[in-house]
């Protein structure tokens, strides 16, 4: 009677030790891909089979075009996710390139929209064909940089991807500000509309204007601050800084929106 009730305890240990294991693996993989739980109906794509498929694929980017400007995979196209017509516009762009799958990024594994793009394609016939990568931009120019356009060119050079030590080293918070900056709002005009900025000398050049006075340096470089909305948009004028030259600049930290916090 002994050795039996011994045999069940072990067993019973056993089956408490697999259940822990398999249940910090499943938290392992939804911490890693925090938001598949959320959309099981949305196939994924993984890295590597990405990059060994990406030539049978349309690759659509569906971020912003500021943000696909500054970074986005070779041969990919832009459709914002943001358009109306969005789904109409995919099923155009693969009727002219009639490829064997449809794959959607955005950032990366916090992001998303490449899920939502392919909840949009749920009504098309295409949708058997949607994938998202949602590993996301920088997951493939950190391991694939020679299929990657960062500003115009191939990243030959991964030093110029901007991690996220080096932008926290030029933010300031809202208690550093002081008369000596050179204010830059950079918003959109229904931005500012939403929220004031209780600055003086402040001048209003949105992002999508700002590349051309920074390549011609009309902007001087002295003492720069720029305010988005939350910080998310300084994230990608950060790569048009550091493309200039620029040295003498900084980012508040949380945007304009630290403006109305206590």
């Amino acid at each position: 009677m002994l050795k039996i009730t011994k045999r069940r305890l072990l067993q019973l240990l056993i089956s408490l030790l697999l259940v822990n294991f398999l249940f910090i693996k499943y938290l392992h993989a939804d911490n890693t891909f925090p938001h598949r739980s959320s959309y099981p109906n949305v196939k994924t794509i993984e890295l590597d089979e990405l990059y060994h498929k990406n030539k049978q694929c349309l690759v659509i980017d569906v971020r912003s075009k500021i943000e696909y400007d500054v970074i986005h995979i070779s041969d990919s196209i832009n459709i914002s996710l943001s358009k109306i017509n969005f789904s109409t516009l995919v099923e155009n762009a693969h009727k002219k390139q009639n490829k064997a799958c449809i794959v959607f990024y955005c950032n990366g594994h916090t992001c998303k929209k490449s899920y939502k793009a392919a909840q949009k394609m749920s009504h098309s016939k295409l949708y058997n064909l949607v994938r998202s990568f949602d590993a996301g931009i920088f997951s493939w120019a950190n391991k694939y940089n020679n299929q990657t356009i960062l500003l115009g060119k191939v990243l030959t050079d991964k030093s110029k991807l901007i991690n996220k030590q080096e932008y926290e080293q030029h933010l300031v918070t809202k208690a550093e500000i002081n008369d000596t900056f050179n204010t830059i709002d950079i918003r959109d005009h229904f931005q500012r509309k939403e929220e004031k900025i209780p600055l003086k000398a402040l001048k209003r050049i949105p992002l999508t204007r700002i590349r051309p006075l920074l390549k011609r340096h009309l902007i001087k470089d002295e003492n720069l601050l720029f305010i988005d909305k939350v910080g998310k948009q300084n994230r990608w004028l950060h790569y048009y800084l550091k493309e200039y030259g620029y040295k003498n600049y900084v980012f508040l930290k949380g945007g304009s929106t630290t403006f109305n916090k206590n």
